[in-house]
């Protein structure tokens, strides 16, 4: 009897992982890394632009997915975005050198999300850009925005009225809970002209955040916005909280 039972769970076990009920973290392969200089002056003063972006073994279809957006990313720079911020800081006076580098850290890699946070540095200017990525169902290799991240919206949804609706809700009950964060922490110094008003031109729940290493979103504010202990401030949140305060 017991061995029947085993056997029978171990047939559950490998049919979920064949079936894609079941799926493991993602295998990291080699960066998609490259570095483009380019002359600003005939004196030495350069424009230099390096990045490294996540890419990812192949196992499932969210991986290819995953590699295609930063694969965009790095071609749409190369193409687009260097060639014209160099012309920009060729015309610039008094020249001098201009360095962007833009580096990644995984913060969440599980069955159901895969969650990066960008940094990118020009000088001493710093900014972020969360990423996370589904795993699951429809959605597989998709970005996910805060209504689906909540289960206000369903994978499918495409009703624009509803999808707008809920992204209201999401964002309204995030800057509340950030706000509210904001007036309890000693170590942050607002900035004179940021108040609850202000913050909803500077801060965008809907997209500003990523994944913890259990899945709960981290929302933050860019380097700048609030005069922090830390450069840049984050808010962590469980679903259930936000969920709670909507």
């Amino acid at each position: 009897m017991r061995k029947g039972i085993f056997l029978l769970v171990l047939s559950l076990l490998l049919s979920l992982t064949a079936g894609g009920g079941w799926a493991a973290p993602l295998t990291m392969a080699p960066d998609l890394a490259g570095r483009v200089e380019i002359p600003l002056t005939d004196g030495g003063v350069n424009y230099v632009y390096s990045y490294a972006y996540p890419q990812l073994e192949a196992g499932d279809g969210s991986a290819e997915l995953i590699n295609t957006f930063y694969q965009s990313l790095a071609r749409d720079a190369e193409e687009f975005e260097i060639p014209m911020n160099a012309d920009y800081y060729r015309g610039q006076q008094p020249a001098q050198d201009v360095t962007v580098d833009i580096t990644y850290e995984i913060t969440c890699n599980n069955e159901e999300f895969f969650s990066v946070l960008l940094h990118t540095r020009q000088g001493t200017l710093r900014t972020v850009a969360g990423h996370v990525f589904s795993r699951k169902g429809i959605k597989a290799g998709s970005s996910v925005a805060l209504p689906y991240l909540l289960a206000l919206l369903d994978s499918g949804e495409s009703d624009t009225w509803l999808q707008d609706r809920q992204t209201a809700r999401a964002d309204a009950a995030v800057r509340e809970m950030v706000w509210d964060s904001l007036q309890c922490r000693e170590d942050v110094s607002l900035l004179e002209d940021l108040d609850r008003e202000a913050l909803e031109y500077v801060f965008f729940p809907e997209e500003d955040f990523y994944l913890d290493e259990s899945g709960n979103p981290v929302f933050y504010l860019q380097p700048g916005v609030a005069d922090g202990g830390e450069d840049l401030l984050v808010f962590p949140f469980t679903v259930e909280d936000i969920l709670d305060e909507m």
